[in-house]
């Protein structure tokens, strides 16, 4: 399956009430290069999120921990959905992979934060369960698309650490 075909399955999964709001994006810089390249996801635009390949690489060395221990909490950028180096595009793509074969159930309890994020927009994901999400333990990524599918869906957001998705610059 192409990139393009990929990614239209992955944002075919989102919720109506998203819309064409959340986008998923990757290039490459040069023609032939595995290294440079990078993915993003963008909310109505804004980049929240960068999965860029030189990014963690820098970061990691190729020593990558696992995806949902990689950035301790008291070391996070508060309102970042990402740090810088986080994520390689690799980890973009191979999560959009595991996504789309996934049952919601499985997605929900992925250890990938990638594949959380995703969750929280599935359309399969139904209003009284979103509002059962325990948010304390979220991943930054998802807990931002928590955020943005209640307010598409007009849910209350009872969590007081929450952050009004719209007034926040979101640019990781």
């Amino acid at each position: 399956m192409k990139w393009s075909k990929l990614k239209q399955t992955v944002e075919e999964k989102f919720s109506d009430s998203i819309g064409e709001r959340v986008k998923i994006y990757t290039t490459r810089y040069t023609s032939g290069s595995y290294f440079m390249v990078r993915g993003w996801i963008t909310i109505d635009g804004i980049e929240i999120a960068n999965f860029s390949t030189p990014e963690n690489y820098a970061k990691y060395n190729w020593n990558t921990p696992e995806l949902d221990k990689r950035i301790p909490q008291e070391e996070r950028n508060k309102g970042n959905a990402v740090e810088k180096g986080e994520f390689s595009r690799h980890d973009l793509i191979d999560a959009c992979w595991s996504y789309i074969n996934l049952s919601m159930d499985e997605a929900l309890k992925s250890d990938n934060p990638i594949i959380s994020a995703f969750a929280m927009l599935d359309k399969r994901h139904g209003k009284r369960r979103l509002r059962t999400i325990d948010r304390t333990n979220l991943h930054p990524l998802a807990a931002k698309m928590l955020e943005l599918r209640l307010q598409c869906e007009s849910l209350s957001i009872t969590n007081a650490d929450s952050t009004n998705i719209d007034n926040q610059n979101m640019n990781s």
